[in-house]
């Protein structure tokens, strides 16, 4: 890393103070409390969305501690506390007055993004993201801040299993019953739904938007499938995270290197192909806008291209929930999300030659995972779909087929 000499500045004693301070505590150099500060935040929040979240941003925040320092092999930079979002779930407020809070979530987590980078003068960032609109406000904040980033998902809840039919369930399976009469048969499926913790399985807005973000670059591919149970999670993918940053930090790659026109259009075609969750109609202008572009529909898709690649060119590659059978933890066991892309790539409709967090182009960190082809049951050829287009449609398209 960096081997600038650190000169310490005393015209501040009161600043000093706490900053020596705090390196005394997090078991820092306090010789590097003038030094660019890198950093772990995390989405925080009432969900199992989140439960899963701090014991990750521990992990490496603890694996970065151990990495900063003076020396060759350090990377020379002060450390900070790990910062959370305030942070709300659509899932645990849906149908009660508090889905109100849910619905500006995605500012709010921008807003507090903003003023942590910012403030923390963070030079170096790793976030842990759960739930569906934390993400996106964090990687605008990101994008704003445009210093060396990379982004994690926490990772994808279990699926239930139904005790009378053996069914899989999941939180849809729980609103689908909702107005059945059978109260004992109602708490049944809430109960059994959704055990252990991480954010909603199926291809809802989470896991669409953490796809989406992996294929636009700013996550490595290989860290957005696995649950969030996964011990990878705390014993491999800190490390791993650090060497990536520690390398977008040395190289100075900044997440505006990383999101442009080409990955956001990739990202697109991918959330396509997962018969994805339209809400990424919301959020992809969003991290555009964040990207410095200034209009999703001039810079990046128009609504008939959009329709044109929806109705006629990408085919729904996945049998996921909600409107199939399996889950995230599925894509996982079968190779992962990166399949999905090899194949995309292979077939002509991604560019593989956009740069992501790995320092890799979207090809290369495709090939270095040495990912498989599609399993012909949860993941499929774009040659045999399982469904020939995703029915996906702009506004303007919908009210002219009406």
């Amino acid at each position: 890393m960096r081997n600038s000499k650190v000169v310490l500045i005393d015209t501040n004693p009161g600043r000093n103070a706490q900053t020596f301070g705090i390196a005394r505590e997090l078991g820092t150099d306090m010789d590097l409390i003038h030094e660019p500060s890198v950093g772990v935040i995390g989405t925080k929040g009432d969900s199992q969305c989140y439960l899963g979240v701090q014991n990750k941003v521990e992990a490496i925040q603890e694996t970065l501690r151990q990495r900063v320092g003076l020396g060759e092999e350090k990377i020379q930079m002060r450390l900070v506390q790990p910062e959370y979002t305030v942070a709300t779930s659509d899932g645990i407020r849906n149908g009660t007055r508090e889905m109100r809070y849910s619905l500006i979530g995605r500012e709010v987590t921008h807003d507090s993004v903003c003023q942590h980078l910012s403030a923390s003068g963070l030079e170096g960032t790793i976030a842990v993201v759960a739930c569906d609109k934390p993400p996106v406000g964090t990687l605008a904040g990101l994008l704003e801040h445009n210093r060396p980033a990379i982004i994690m998902s926490d990772g994808t809840i279990h699926p239930g299993r139904d005790s009378v039919t053996g069914e899989a369930l999941d939180i849809v399976s729980g609103f689908q019953v909702a107005g059945s009469d059978d109260e004992e048969f109602k708490k049944r499926i809430a109960r059994e739904a959704c055990p252990g913790y991480g954010s909603c399985g199926g291809m809802f807005t989470y896991n669409t938007m953490q796809t989406f973000i992996g294929v636009v670059g700013m996550q490595p591919l290989h860290m957005v499938s696995p649950p969030s149970d996964d011990p990878h999670r705390i014993n491999i993918f800190p490390g791993e995270l650090i060497d990536y940053l520690a390398n977008m930090i040395e190289n100075q790659i900044l997440p505006r290197d990383i999101v442009t026109r080409d990955s956001i259009r990739n990202a697109m075609v991918v959330a396509m192909a997962v018969g994805g969750s339209t809400n990424v109609l919301l959020h992809a202008p969003e991290i555009a806008r964040a990207a410095g572009f200034r209009s999703f529909a001039d810079d990046i898709m128009s609504p008939e291209e959009f329709n044109h690649l929806s109705e006629n060119l990408v085919p729904v590659l996945v049998d996921v929930r909600p409107f199939g059978r399996y889950s995230m933890v599925d894509i996982d066991k079968n190779g992962g999300v990166q399949v999905i892309v090899k194949e995309l790539i292979e077939s002509g409709l991604l560019n593989g030659d956009t740069l992501t967090c790995t320092g890799e182009s979207l090809a290369e960190q495709v090939k270095r995972l040495n990912t498989v082809g599609p399993d012909g049951e949860v993941i499929y050829r774009v040659e045999e779909p399982y469904k020939q287009t995703n029915g996906w449609l702009t506004r303007a398209r919908r009210k002219s087929i009406a």
